[in-house]
């Protein structure tokens, strides 16, 4: 055999060995784009099954809330409104009865047909509420408005507000949210959220009055913030156990339990906690611009 006759039938079996591995390859090729296709089709099927399941949970939800609300006693104006829930938008309209039919309450999947303001949540936040774990006005709550919130009030594009747009929009929030007769508000450490320094939850806000339940723990410093430090409305702080130091002006009072203070508008105010126990009390802010 020529050195010519060998290096062909090497460079054939080469070609053969190409041909089987290419025909190997294509074959592995082709299973990975088959088991790629499949992957895509089952994770699309299972999105979209999964969104089904997220809405009917979501749509159960709101529901409840809205067959309450019908008959709340505070219900006694229409409103139509907005619930942004994982950037998901869903309509709510809430429509007063009369002598010929009950008061109604509906929701559906889209955006609110006139401009209107609308809570912007998610659906960990929505299960809590559900569950009287969080009540409304708390979860809104903000040192500043730059703060997040877990349940946010918007408003959208071409919606003008009234000037009790406000005092109208927070006391819905609470009347819609909070459900039973009478509408129960859980107070204590576990149903606070972090705010201007201390732990609170918001017990009513409404027209010329607000009130809270206010928890600091050892070491905590309410109002350190220069811009949290005076208010253009009265307050009282009601002391219900531990004690605390009051700087008022700058000037330090330590307050124990059982005991409320008085703080004029704009006197600075400071709450601190340099005690061994924790302190809570209830906050009233009332009078013009409350």
């Amino acid at each position: 055999m020529n050195a010519y006759s060998l290096v062909s039938r090497i460079e054939l079996k080469i070609n053969k060995m190409k041909n089987v591995l290419d025909q190997s390859r294509n074959k592995t090729k082709n299973k990975i784009l088959n088991l790629l296709l499949l992957l895509t089709i089952t994770l699309q099927i299972s999105f979209v099954f999964g969104q089904d399941d997220k809405d009917t949970e979501i749509r159960n939800i709101l529901d409840r809330f809205g067959q309450d609300y019908q008959n709340d006693l505070m219900f006694k104006t229409n409103q139509s409104f907005g619930i942004e829930i994982d950037k998901i938008m869903w309509h709510g309209i809430a429509e007063v009865g009369n002598n010929n039919n009950p008061s109604i309450v509906t929701f559906k999947k889209g955006n609110p047909i006139e401009p209107t303001f609308y809570y912007v949540t998610n659906l960990r936040t929505l299960k809590l509420l559900d569950e009287g774990k969080m009540n409304a006005l708390t979860a809104g709550v903000k040192a500043f408005s730059t703060d997040y919130a877990p349940l946010d009030i918007e408003v959208m594009e071409g919606f003008s507000p009234s000037e009790d747009f406000v005092s109208v929009a927070l006391s819905f929030t609470f009347h819609f949210w909070t459900r039973g007769i009478p509408e129960i508000i859980p107070i204590g450490q576990h149903f606070t959220r972090g705010t201007h320094g201390a732990q609170a939850s918001i017990l009513y806000y409404d027209k010329g009055i607000r009130s809270g339940y206010g928890y600091l723990h050892p070491g905590q410093h309410a109002n350190e913030h220069p811009k949290s430090r005076s208010n253009p409305f009265s307050s009282m702080i009601i002391l219900i156990k531990g004690s605390v130091i009051a700087k008022l002006n700058g000037i330090d009072h330590k307050i124990e339990s059982g005991n409320a203070f008085f703080i004029p508008p704009e006197m600075t105010h400071e709450i601190l906690n340099p005690f061994d126990e924790p302190a809570e009390f209830i906050l009233l802010m009332f009078g013009e611009g409350a």
